[in-house]
């Protein structure tokens, strides 16, 4: 009996459309993708790469044959002072996160372009303990990436229904 519920339990969180926090679900029609940046093996890359990847999108080499490319065209890291200590020495930072990118077709056609996302953060800093910024700046990065990513499949998502759907309608 208590399986039974279970059961039932999931497939009615699966009905509703529920899913884990922060996956993305591409349209159906998207099985393949691909990725390019100036730089492929950067941290961001390999983030959405692996976000991608989770989502069931098998990522081609070329643009050749894939329905969608994302192509991430620009990448900025900004960090400022938000704060000072009675002791005139920096005591937080705000740090912020920019990727410029275009969605483009399978023959190259623009889908979008120079579509932006960004994520800002702030932490503090302690002075007294040795690399604690750094190490703290480390990890905020790396989340920021991740919400970045997010972000950019969320938009991805969006731009692909939206381009689907004007392909869809007959012509008047």
């Amino acid at each position: 009996m208590k399986h039974l519920i279970i059961l039932i339990l999931l497939m009615l969180s699966a009905a509703c459309g529920w899913q884990l926090r922060g996956s993305v679900a591409l349209p159906a029609g998207v099985k393949q993708m691909h990725l390019s940046s100036e730089d492929p093996y950067n941290p961001m890359m390999t983030e959405l790469r692996q976000r991608l990847l989770a989502a069931g999108v098998e990522l081609t080499p070329a643009p050749l044959g894939a329905p969608y490319t994302l192509a991430i065209t620009e990448q900025n890291r900004d960090s400022r002072v938000a704060a000072v200590g009675a002791d005139s020495l920096a005591s937080a930072y705000e740090v912020t996160l920019e990727v410029r990118y275009d969605i483009l077709g399978p023959t190259g056609e623009a889908v979008a372009l120079d579509l932006s996302s960004s994520v800002t953060r702030s932490y503090e800093s302690d002075v007294s303990v040795a690399g604690a910024g750094a190490r703290e700046e480390a990890m905020l990065l790396e989340e920021m990436r991740t919400e970045l990513a997010q972000q950019i499949l969320r938009r991805l998502q969006a731009e692909i229904n939206a381009a689907e759907a004007v392909r869809r309608q007959p012509d008047s």
